[in-house]
């Protein structure tokens, strides 16, 4: 039996389509007994809520000092979920570049939030084309947002209709330090968990770190991970490959600390 103490995938009501606050999800991740969890809402060109002239509303995320470290007596890390947008692997809002930072003319709008963040999640959800590319076009995609030196984790990689080479991409996580996330919420499909089994083989057979996460949509949902646990253990999958078991042992596969 696997012990995750650490949610890394949680959204909240900034996300515009998730039901909780941040405290809402402290409080059942509380309740579950978690030692932290990340608010990892969405920053997508599709999702993110705009300023009046255009801009991404950064606000709520880049305000995270005025919350307390730890809530309910849970770590409560800053994070995102940030769009891939192109085969390239760029990221949302990469060639964004306002004039209303001081002394930062040449910093993106991404990369001002990206190097704020606790936990960065690096997912595709929707480009023009996304559901055309092929599995050459998806592992080169998934490598480039890899090579990002922001990014922690492939968020949700097995969704259906995005085939990419297990392999390949296990290898670059391994050889980068990153993590490839296994998604409880991806277990609603069928052909996602056929897909996370897979993945999660390939990433054991090359010893590369995963990730369990539930993204949470509501707090009910935070700390939510029994069907990939159920899954990794018909497979034998390593303990000492889940980076998430907890807060310090994420860091050391990360090589973060977080004070």
């Amino acid at each position: 039996m696997y012990s995750i103490q650490l949610d890394l995938h949680t959204h909240t009501i900034y996300s515009g389509h998730a039901f909780s606050t941040i405290g809402e999800n402290a409080a059942e991740a509380a309740r579950k007994g978690l030692e932290a969890i990340a608010m990892t809402d969405h920053f997508s060109p599709f999702m993110t809520p705009r300023r009046a002239d255009g801009s991404p509303d950064m606000g709520p995320m880049m305000n995270f000092e005025a919350l307390p470290k730890t809530i309910n007596g849970v770590r409560v890390l800053s994070g995102v979920e940030i769009d891939i947008v192109d085969f390239e692997g760029h990221l949302a809002f990469c060639d964004c570049f306002p004039n209303n930072f001081p002394g930062e003319g040449g910093v993106s709008i991404g990369e001002r939030l990206l190097r704020s963040r606790d936990v960065v999640i690096a997912s595709i959800h929707m480009f023009p084309g996304f559901r055309d590319g092929s599995a050459a076009q998806n592992t080169d995609l998934y490598i480039a947002a890899l090579q990002n030196p922001y990014v922690d984790i492939i968020g949700h990689p097995c969704r259906p209709g995005l085939p990419f080479d297990h392999t390949a991409v296990a290898r670059a996580a391994k050889q980068l330090g990153k993590c490839l996330e296994i998604n409880d919420h991806s277990f609603d499909m069928p052909e996602s968990t056929d897909n996370c089994r897979a993945l999660a083989i390939k990433c054991a057979e090359e010893g590369t770190h995963i990730v369990v996460s539930s993204d949470a949509h509501s707090a009910w949902f935070v700390g939510e991970f029994s069907r990939a646990a159920k899954m990794l253990e018909e497979i034998h999958f390593p303990q000492e490959l889940i980076a998430n078991e907890s807060l310090d042992k994420f860091a050391g596969v990360r090589g973060k600390c977080f004070e």
